[in-house]
């Protein structure tokens, strides 16, 4: 007789079990993974945008106006014909390792608009990302610039850049293994040089963006 109701009980808690288990799967959570439960608990980064609900709202980035206009005669030197070469290594050295440059690097002509921009972007830190997101920049900026490629060697050069000060610019990623907790893995940051008229100048992103 006890060994009948031991086995009656086990029955019905296999069942209850089970019934639970099915609850469970239809409900959504058990297909949720760890990361997906953590982040809807997290607070949103500052400065990115919060996850979506599940209505697919999302909070949106507040985006900041440069408060200095755009000048472009002040930035029309970059289309002007010099006698000067800029040269550099796309590489940054920093206390937590070298970070390496890749993709092209841009010729930015020292302007009180590009300034203005830069000090919003890096907002006291080393570099910054995705500055579409957080910086409404003047739609003519983007005319005013020039690119290059950087080498595999890592090098890149600007021919015949008229005399002046600019900012070169470039994105830079974080390969190094014992690092892994630096965030972002890339991210941009740009070095100071003073063209003379004649001659290289030589960009030095570790020297810091000089603003």
């Amino acid at each position: 007789m006890i060994l009948l109701r031991l086995l009656l009980a086990a029955a019905l808690a296999a069942y209850c079990s089970s019934c639970a288990g099915r609850r469970f799967e239809q409900s959504g959570l058990g297909r949720a993974s760890f990361a997906s439960l953590e982040s809807r608990d997290k607070p949103a980064p500052a400065g990115k945008a919060a996850p979506t609900d599940g209505s697919g709202a999302a909070s949106l980035v507040h985006r900041v106006r440069i408060d200095v206009p755009f000048d472009g005669n002040d930035a029309s030197r970059i289309s002007m014909p010099g006698y000067t070469r800029v040269v550099g290594q796309g590489k940054m050295v920093l206390n937590i390792g070298t970070l390496h440059a890749q993709g092209e690097v841009r010729l930015v002509p020292f302007t009180e608009y590009a300034k203005a921009r830069y000090r919003v972007l890096f907002a006291g830190l080393r570099c910054f990302t995705d500055p579409d997101k957080f910086v409404e920049t003047d739609p003519r900026y983007g005319n005013y610039l020039r690119r290059a490629t950087i080498g595999q060697d890592g090098s890149f050069a600007f021919d015949k850049v008229y005399p002046g000060r600019y900012w070169v610019e470039a994105t830079f990623e974080n390969a190094n293994v014992l690092d892994k907790e630096y965030r972002p893995q890339t991210c941009i940051s740009i070095g100071s040089v003073e063209v003379p008229d004649g001659g290289d100048a030589v960009v030095d992103f570790s020297a810091g963006p000089g603003i």
